[in-house]
């Protein structure tokens, strides 16, 4: 399929390596395909689950691989992590997510987040790879280090939006995309309803943050699933009063653009040599490469 053909979806954040999908991980794998899924971007969050991103990448080339340190394990990570990730990262079809910032959680401290933040979107920036961020309760900070540090070319996602209309206005205006969730489909959720109708159809993006966020009215315990996604984006096209086909498909454009790097042309999903990634790989990233040959190994 290529990129904007209807009834086609892009998954532009989950977490398929949680223990909680090892069970079934292939099933839903193949459901959420025949739904119409495209592509999934799977998101690291500390360095002890990169090989397992990675692996999934190469058993399911729909898998788009990106690895980072979430601002919740940032108070754990060991000496050398950046430089381990920017080897990591010599790979060109790998991106740099999930980093950010949280305040609404008091460890790890502030500062702590920040430094790791800024780390990372350098390394997004030097090495120009889609980078997926986290916010909450961090708008000011988030927006003060995006102007320092500026945001690589590839693409910077806010992942899981949950900022105000008038956060999300800003938030384009210095580049970002905004990517939002099954948690639209909570009919109580006005702050995402008014942010999404301030989003311009070129920075809109939808993810289901997967096994997390499950849509609304789902029981306890239910995990979230790709196959979701249509949810969110028939949500979506309720607030915006526009048909989902359409919707589907412009977020579907968005997000081969954003993802360009890690891609064949045509968004093809062929197999992208993921495995040559995996610890222990001594591959050298020139860049600039866009034939998306994967160096060294």
């Amino acid at each position: 399929m290529v990129c904007g053909e209807a009834r086609v979806f892009f998954d532009t954040h989950c977490h398929l390596q949680d223990v909680r999908f090892e069970p079934d991980l292939a099933v839903r794998m193949v459901k959420a395909r025949e739904a119409g899924i495209t592509n999934f971007v799977c998101c690291g969050t500390q360095e002890s689950d990169w090989d397992a991103v990675l692996k999934i990448a190469t058993t399911h080339p729909a898998v788009l691989p990106m690895l980072g340190l979430h601002p919740w394990h940032a108070h754990q990570a060991q000496s050398g992590w950046l430089a381990r990730l920017a080897e990591r990262l010599e790979n060109p079809r790998i991106g740099l997510g999930e980093c950010g910032l949280d305040f609404a959680i008091e460890e790890p401290p502030r500062e702590l987040q920040e430094a790791a933040f800024r780390a990372q979107l350098r390394l997004a920036c030097d090495l120009n790879r889609p980078v997926s961020i986290h916010c909450r309760r961090a708008w000011e900070r988030l927006m003060a280090i995006a102007r320092e540090e500026g945001l690589p070319v590839a693409g910077a996602v806010i992942h899981a939006f949950s900022g105000s209309a008038e956060i999300a206005q800003e938030a384009q205006a210095l580049g970002f995309y905004l990517a939002f969730g099954c948690s639209l489909t909570n009919p109580n959720n006005h702050r995402a309803a008014k942010a999404l109708k301030v989003v311009t159809e070129d920075r809109l993006l939808f993810e289901t943050d997967a096994p997390d966020m499950p849509p609304y009215g789902s029981t306890q315990g239910t995990l979230n699933d790709p196959i979701n996604l249509r949810l969110a984006v028939e949500a979506a096209s309720r607030v915006r009063g526009i048909d989902p086909e359409a919707l589907a498909t412009v977020a579907y454009r968005n997000s081969c653009r954003v993802f360009r790097s890690m891609l064949p042309k045509a968004c093809n999903t062929l197999s992208l040599g993921f495995d040559k990634a995996i610890e222990g790989n001594q591959g050298t990233h020139h860049k600039g490469d866009t034939d998306g040959e994967i160096k060294g190994g």
